[in-house]
This record gives structure tokens, C-alpha cells and sequence, in this order.
């Protein structure tokens, strides 16, 4: 039996995974204080949840750099106190049960591959839009870690900006979209939700933000592909969803293309939704 586990700043999803299929699942908020301790305790909750038979495996997909054999987490971004934190010994020893983790980049892309946007494509790029903006990069049909594991983490390409970034860096991708920097924007304007930010962004008020940050993300994805030549870049993640975003994001794309790399790979939209990550999370046992 397959577990998957994705573990994001505002939410914990974990399913049992049967043929690229979600067929029992669980979730709970993220702890309020996003500490290591308290989140793991809730990802043992929710595993135990789901009955897992001894012979079965876990795979946990986390928001942010983990060490190069997938046991420890380096850094996760946008979760405090999580530096060098040995989680998958920590639950191995709490589940009786193997525990791999993986960037949930990275577990996207693998879900899009059993299942969803990305089957039968050898090389395209992922990218998650939600708290951040997670990535991973597949050539060749097999992803691309780099020399520290850390390759795919397309949030945090620079732009000429100087906002500070969660990271510790400087004017990257993700300080201009990602649903902080929308919830941020939502209570200095007094707006319930960032769907109705995004629905309000033709107003003056409005209009020069979304379109900085529809700026910044156009930049992220050229970024991407100038530099891998994708068969297609597939999105992922609560924010994909916004309507029309693709369209809005086109005229940003467009102009900023080299003319080698016409016509624009194409951007899809994860048909597999909040189960991607799970999926993919799932099979971290059998991916190299």
C-alpha cells in the first residue's frame, strides 16, 4: 500500500494511492505554528488515519530543500525552524513504515506523470502556484535534482526588484505571486479572498498590482523556458485555478519570447488537482 503525503503551509493532505488513483484520503490544517514537532505529529495522525498496513511505504512531498538523500529537510521557506530536521527518521521510527521525502515539486511533476497533464512527455517543466511557487524540471523523462538535490526551485528565480524573499534572498519569482503576497494584499485592502482580488484586478485600484504580478510570473516562465526548451509547462497548485489566468498571462509571455522558441510551449492546467502532489508523493519509494 502507497501512502502519499503533501504537507503545504496551510494544509496536509495524505491518501492512499492505488493506480494513479487517489482511493482513501485524509487532511488537516497545518498547525498554526508551522513548527517541525507539531507538523509531524499531525502527519502521523493522518497516515494512522488511513490504516496503513505494515508492508506498506510513505512518501512526504514538503514546500521547500531537502538534503540530497531525501531524509532531512535543509530548508523549507515559508515554515519556521525547519532546518536540518531528520522527519523522515523521526516518522519511520513513529509509522514502523519507510518514509522517503522529496520537494512537492517535484512530487507534482511525478503525479502529472503517472496520471495527469505530463504522460508520455520526456521533458517539461512544473511549476506549483500556491503559498510560493514550487517547481521541478524533467528532461529526458527523469528529474533534474543538480548537485545538491536543490534544482527545480523556479520561485526563486531573481528579478530586478528588491523585495525580500522568504528564503533569505532578494527580488525572486515568488514575492510578487504567491498567495502570501495575495493574502497580504487582501488585508491592507480590506478584500475576503484572493479569487475576489483576482476577479477585482481590472479596477484602478487593483490594476498595477495584478499586473506586476502577472509580470513577475511571465518572467518566471520564460526564465524557464529560454533556458530547458520544454515540450510545455504544466501548472499546478490553488492559485492555477484563478479563472482566466492563462489568458491574462499570454499578452506577458508573448512579448518577452525569443523568436527561436515561437511558437509558446504550451501551459496546462494539472488535470489531477489537489491529488497531483499525493500521487506523486506516493511513488517517491520507486523514484531515483
Amino acid at each position: 500500500m502507497r501512502i502519499g503525503v503533501d504537507l503545504g503551509g496551510h494544509k496536509i493532505a495524505a491518501g492512499v494511492v492505488e493506480k494513479g488513483k487517489v482511493v482513501n484520503r485524509a487532511w488537516e490544517p497545518t498547525p498554526r505554528s508551522r513548527t517541525p514537532e507539531e507538523t509531524t505529529e499531525a502527519v502521523e495522525r493522518l497516515v494512522n488515519s488511513l490504516k496503513v498496513k505494515s508492508t506498506g511505504s510513505v512518501g512526504i512531498g514538503l514546500p521547500g530543500m531537502l538534503s540530497l538523500d531525501r531524509r532531512s529537510v535543509v530548508r523549507l521557506t515559508n515554515l519556521p525552524r525547519w532546518e536540518n530536521f531528520p522527519m523522515a527518521e523521526i516518522l519511520e521510527k513513529k509509522l514502523s513504515l519507510p518514509v522517503t521525502l522529496d520537494n512537492d515539486g517535484n512530487c507534482a511533476a511525478l503525479g502529472e506523470m503517472e496520471s495527469g497533464e505530463a504522460v508520455g512527455m520526456k521533458n517539461f517543466v512544473m511549476m506549483t502556484l500556491g503559498t510560493g511557487i514550487g517547481g521541478a524540471i524533467v528532461s529526458g523523462g527523469r528529474l533534474i535534482r543538480g548537485h545538491r538535490g536543490l534544482a527545480g526551485e523556479i520561485g526563486h528565480v531573481a528579478l530586478l526588484h528588491s523585495a525580500p524573499c522568504n528564503c533569505g534572498g532578494m527580488g525572486h519569482g515568488e514575492t510578487l505571486f504567491s498567495a502570501d503576497t495575495f493574502d497580504l494584499r487582501c488585508s491592507g485592502k480590506g478584500v475576503p479572498s484572493v479569487p475576489e482580488l483576482w476577479d477585482r484586478r481590472n479596477d484602478e485600484e487593483h490594476r498595477d498590482f495584478w499586473n506586476r504580478s502577472l509580470e513577475g510570473l511571465a518572467c518566471v516562465i520564460i526564465s524557464a523556458i529560454h533556458l530547458l526548451d520544454p515540450e510545455a509547462i504544466v501548472l499546478a497548485g490553488g492559485l492555477s485555478n484563478l479563472r482566466g489566468l492563462v489568458r491574462e498571462l499570454q499578452p506577458f509571455l508573448e512579448e518577452r519570447l525569443a523568436i527561436a522558441f515561437r511558437p509558446m510551449p504550451p501551459l496546462k492546467i494539472s488535470s489531477l488537482g489537489k491529488d497531483g502532489p499525493v500521487i506523486g508523493a506516493a511513488s517517491l519509494t520507486s523514484t531515483p
